[in-house]
């Protein structure tokens, strides 16, 4: 490891130490003033040119260089700023229009070199896999989110966009496979080619740490289809980022930074060695997995988590699955602010907890980013909420001057060390994992969920007994709370939802759609046996042209690659 200091600056720089250390003990006696953060590392009150002796000088390196700790690209924000990634969802396609439109009026949808960018959330019953007409979801329908069974809905809801052009997210759960299929499907109906089809599905069927719940695939189930979209997409649709690991949800779910980086690095080794298990080239599928990281919990740590995390990427990639494409070991990570930490009470904080979230990712240098609506806790957001969330992406880009140098923190005293003390403490949790048998092993015992449990109780206990502000909830409380306005959703969204999807049955050449769903089947058997990786999501698409339904297309899955117990 090179040395950051020669010995005549080591000999300066202990000599303030000790300067330092009596002038302490002379103003403030025996009190250290230490403190601990969420992921139980130690926090010095002052930091030094010692701290920096504890990271290897090649570990930090310059921008656009391995490991890729100070960013993916020489120059970043100076060339290119970070995509505008609004989320938004409610209703059914034809209302969910009204707000793409007002995002793309007031400046947003804004995605790289000109393109338009939009982030659909989809409401429960459509994020699971389930139709509007299964029995007990219709009070979801269109609530919190878009409500989406078929290419056609795909169609209405990007009606005169250019979807080579266009990046487009999707947020979703265990229906991730099939929604993929039918925007795939919806993209070939209107004549595009596939191959110039950009944006990313999140694809969460590979996250057990709190989200999906016994409506997901089984855990090995999960990791096998992963793989075949991966090789797919690697064919087929090259510009779709097909994984998406998400720190995001594992955090909000209750883990701690250092749980949610470590989680999510195992995550990508158990999904790169599932696909070279299958004779997948992990260079040929890699470069198109990407994280969504969640920001606004704690500054200074949000920002180094990012920095380990994009360190950690690379190593591992490079060393512990063999990647050589440069693509391979660069992490792209597209930013949320925290949702779990909006409050009901004083909604209005939300504004500046979102700010101050935003502000850590942009000086982390995230390529993506998504600031919540203040109002999210109390619902869908409303327009104003909306715009105020782009006008906050907006102000930090145009009126901070932050975009002007490439990773301003570079070189904290605190930064690098708190970067390397995430990283060590990550891959010890990492080699944990290994040595109980790998991450799904780790999944189906139980121990990972116990683990994020066990750090949300903590948080919980925290907040109650008020070890842990949260302004307007346990301090600085008021006793009456504003009155805020609340989007509400047409009510009748089910009722159009369930009458679109009637008459796409009544129109559809049935024995056609029969046919395709046999096809999926006998794909689905195939892959399960480690064969054709990647006719599975191909028959999906057919499926999704062929008029099948998301719950239709779901069923089948769920009976070839089960479900989670």
């Amino acid at each position: 490891m090179k040395s950051w200091l020669s010995e005549s600056a080591a000999r300066v720089v202990d000599g303030a130490a000790s300067r330092w250390l009596e002038s302490r003990a002379k103003r403030y006696g025996e009190r250290t003033f230490e403190a601990t953060n969420r992921s139980g590392i130690a926090l010095q009150p002052v930091y030094g040119p010692r701290d920096l002796e504890q990271t290897p000088v090649e570990d930090v390196g310059m921008p656009g260089q391995f490991p890729y700790t100070r960013n993916l690209y020489p120059v970043h924000y100076q060339y290119q700023p970070w995509m505008d990634l609004q989320i938004i969802g409610y209703g059914v396609a034809t209302q969910l229009r009204e707000r793409m439109d007002l995002l793309q009026a007031e400046g947003g949808a804004r995605g790289y070199f000109g393109g338009e960018a939009y982030n659909i959330i989809f409401d429960m019953p459509t994020s699971m896999g389930i139709d509007p007409d299964f029995p007990a979801v219709q009070g979801a329908i269109g609530d919190c989110g878009v409500s989406i069974c078929t290419a056609a809905d795909f169609e209405t809801l990007f009606a005169g966009k250019n979807l080579e052009s266009t990046h487009v997210s999707m947020v979703c759960n265990a229906g991730s496979p099939g929604i993929l299929a039918l925007y795939l499907a919806a993209a070939r109906n209107r004549g595009a080619d596939t191959t110039k089809v950009g944006g990313n599905i999140t694809n969460y069927i590979w996250d057990f740490f709190g989200h999906c719940g016994g409506i997901n695939f089984s855990p090995r189930g999960s990791y096998r289809l992963c793989a075949d979209i991966a090789a797919y997409c690697a064919r087929e649709a090259p510009r779709m980022n097909a994984i998406t690991i998400s720190e995001h949800n594992i955090c909000e779910a209750g883990a701690n930074n250092v749980q949610a980086v470590a989680f999510s690095i195992a995550t990508v080794i158990a999904l790169g060695e599932e696909c070279a298990s299958l004779g997948i080239d992990p260079d040929a599928v890699i470069p198109r997995w990407g994280f969504h990281v969640r920001y606004g919990e704690d500054f200074f740590e949000d920002v180094a988590k990012t920095r380990a995390l994009r360190r950690l990427y690379a190593k591992l990639n490079r060393d512990r699955l063999g990647c050589r494409k440069d693509a391979s070991l660069q992490a792209r990570i597209h930013a949320q602010t925290a949702g779990s930490l909006l409050t009901v009470q004083q909604p209005l904080n939300n504004l500046v907890r979102n700010a101050y979230g935003a502000l850590s990712a942009v000086l982390a240098g995230v390529n993506g980013m998504t600031i919540n609506a203040y109002d999210e806790a109390l619902g869908i957001p409303t327009e104003e909420a909306v715009t105020l969330s782009l006008r906050t992406s907006q102000i930090l880009a145009e009126e901070t001057g932050v975009t002007k140098v490439t990773d301003p923190l570079g070189g904290s005293f605190y930064v690098e060390r708190l970067t390397t003390e995430i990283e060590q403490a990550a891959l010890a949790l990492i080699a944990e994992i290994d040595a109980r048998g790998g991450l799904i092993e780790c999944i189906e015992s139980g121990w990972i969920t116990d683990q994020v449990a066990a750090s949300a109780y903590r948080w919980r206990r925290e907040v109650e007994e008020g070890d842990r502000v949260l302004v307007g909830v346990n301090r600085y409380v008021v006793d009456e709370e504003p009155d805020i306005k609340v989007f509400r959703p047409d009510p009748q969204a089910a009722a159009i939802a369930l009458e679109n999807l009637e008459r796409h049955r009544a129109q559809r050449d049935q024995a056609a759609t029969d046919a395709a769903l046999v096809r999926l089947r006998e794909a689905g058997l195939t892959v399960r046996d480690g064969r054709q990786i990647g006719s599975v999501t191909e028959s999906l698409v057919g499926a999704a042209q062929a008029g099948a339904t998301l719950g239709e297309m779901q069923s089948v899955l769920h009976d070839v690659f089960g479900r989670n117990k």
